[in-house]
């Protein structure tokens, strides 16, 4: 995973600044979703290059997580809950950097843009530098998910509940 160092901050269109700005527009990506499939071995590389130990990551490799998005004007809430470990809610604005503690304790830098209809990019900055992105993306009934730190490349599907 590449390191943040060096990186300028991204400027909105003012296509994009418009959007923040009205609450006409509704998210696409509100619903609830539950992990059907996904790439689990390079899903684990990723977390092991963060820092994620090796008995979490083994256990991770067995959840079905449930995701929750849902929003009130600008601000966004995920709600993500799994069988054994109990349901956590973020809440963000889009485009607003703000630091998030994992499931697994580590102390992360989100920033959530929209960048398309369905589209959700999330940044993630870990402690150690690394970045890791999640481009989260509708269509139908099912979230496909890409997630990509460096060359790693998991991709995850989710199906709505």
């Amino acid at each position: 995973c590449p390191s943040s160092a060096g990186l300028s901050p991204v400027s909105p269109s003012p296509l994009h600044s418009e959007f923040i700005r009205s609450n006409k527009m509704v998210y696409e990506s509100t619903g609830k979703f539950q992990l059907v499939e996904g790439d689990v071995d390079n899903f684990d590389k990723m977390m092991e290059a963060v820092g994620v130990s090796a008995e979490k990551r083994q256990k991770g490799r067995t959840l079905k997580p449930i995701i929750e998005f849902s929003h009130d004007g600008d601000k966004y809430k995920v709600t993500g809950s799994a069988e054994g470990i109990p349901e956590r809610t973020k809440e963000f604005v889009l485009d607003v950097e703000q630091e998030e503690t994992t499931i697994d304790g580590r102390k992360v830098k989100s920033t959530y843009k929209r960048e398309a209809k369905g589209l959700m990019i999330q940044h993630e900055v870990q402690e150690n530098g690394m970045v890791v992105v999640y481009h989260r993306e509708i269509k139908g009934d099912q979230m496909h998910v890409k997630v990509t730190c460096g060359d790693l490349v998991a991709n995850r599907l989710y199906k709505k509940m």
